[in-house]
């Protein structure tokens, strides 16, 4: 007789932890609320090991697992060519000379914050849609493009325009570094952001009602995909209540979360055997064939970049006295300030380009590599 199907990616648990945190998260960002000490150390810590590691978490799938290998020969523009061509478009951007580029460092920051921004609203919807996809392939639930097109608004609507707006309004940091407030000062949004949370909230409350009641009506019905939509919806609306410092909690991390639990676990279901494999993935099978070597190795990796990135963006605005005086030490060599910039950046787009590569399951190649290491049986355990 055939195992009943399981419409979790793995487990209850591990599922609950990594990939439904926006609900276990609440607590934590209710007690960050009222003890703010509490909340800037908590986003510290949280800054510190999942930002870095989630950002480099699917160029990792794709160069240090075996599987994509053969992606890559065949989708060569894609892998690399375009990711070079961000790299070069970046670097060129902040190190060009004033005679060629006449606009100051913070401008270009600014410039490039702004992008960033934007396209960061729609790569956390997209993300958003990408797990109820998961979710609804493990349910075997019918792929109607009715269905599916409604839930990718949602997310769209939801968890990436009104978070987007809300961050606007709340004057988040993540807008703070843009241009959006040299268009709009933040100082004329405070009556409108009033107004705006009162028509956003019964909105949101409403798609998301929505939503869920489509999904009950299905059969089969997926208890993580309604969990998830529920934390999509709770988050929405906090986005228009909560802290600028609050609220990125709840929201970075569980993106984050989301991003290294998927990399490790693929990579953990990777028993590709290559012919005449190569040094580099002969090194890097020492931590594929693990859940927790992955995440490991992504936290290592990165770990000491965070805070050289944080004290090049936003010099003596730093959260601590440690990232502060980091600043002012890296505030005499401006060629490195350049550098760290335009590195933060450019990986920053290089995750945006990856993550649509590894992830584009409408392209029947990735379609293949990516559900087989999501979907097919595995021997290993994953904690």
């Amino acid at each position: 007789m055939n195992a009943p199907r399981s419409y979790w990616l793995h487990s209850p648990t591990w599922d609950g932890f990594w990939l439904l945190s926006g609900l276990w998260l609440l607590p934590l960002v209710m007690t960050t609320t009222y003890v703010s000490v509490v909340g800037q150390w908590v986003l510290v810590g949280a800054v510190l090991l999942l930002w870095l590691p989630h950002r480099f978490a699917t160029a990792y799938s794709a160069f240090c697992t075996p599987a994509y290998r053969p992606i890559i020969r065949a989708q060569w523009a894609r892998f690399c060519i375009l990711p070079a061509a961000i790299f070069a478009a970046t670097f060129a951007f902040v190190f060009a000379p004033p005679y060629i580029l006449p606009l100051k460092m913070l401008t270009r920051v600014q410039v490039l914050a702004t992008i960033f921004f934007l396209y960061n609203s729609y790569h956390f919807a997209a993300q958003h849609f990408g797990v109820l996809s998961i979710y609804r392939i493990r349910a075997a639930q019918p792929q109607d493009p009715k269905k599916k097109h409604l839930e990718k608004a949602f997310c769209v609507i939801v968890g990436g325009v009104l978070v987007a707006v809300a961050q606007v309004f709340a004057g988040a940091e993540v807008v703070r570094d843009s241009l959006l407030y040299s268009w709009v000062p933040q100082d004329q949004l405070g009556e409108a952001f009033r107004i705006v949370r009162w028509i956003a909230t019964p909105t949101i409350v409403l798609l998301t009602a929505g939503i869920l009641a489509g999904e009950i009506r299905l059969s089969p019905c997926s208890v993580p995909k309604i969990l998830y939509v529920t934390g999509i919806g709770i988050q929405g609306v906090l986005a228009f209540f909560l802290s600028p410092v609050a609220f990125l909690i709840l929201w970075g991390v569980q993106h984050w979360l989301v991003s290294i639990a998927l990399t490790a676990f693929m990579a953990d279901g990777d028993r590709t055997a290559l012919a005449n494999q190569t040094a580099w993935y002969r090194f890097w099978g020492l931590f594929n064939h693990g859940f927790w070597p992955t995440v490991t190795v992504l936290v290592a990796l990165t770990i000491m970049l965070t805070p050289l990135f944080e004290a090049a963006i936003h010099g003596a605005q730093g959260r601590t006295d440690a990232m502060q005086q980091l600043a002012a030490t890296l505030g005499a060599y401006p060629w490195l300030i350049k550098l760290l910039v335009a590195l933060n950046f450019a990986t920053v787009y290089l995750h945006f380009v990856m993550d649509r590569a590894i992830f584009r399951f409408s392209n029947p190649e990735v379609r293949k590599v990516t559900g087989a290491l999501l979907f097919a049986p595995r021997t290993s355990h994953v904690a």
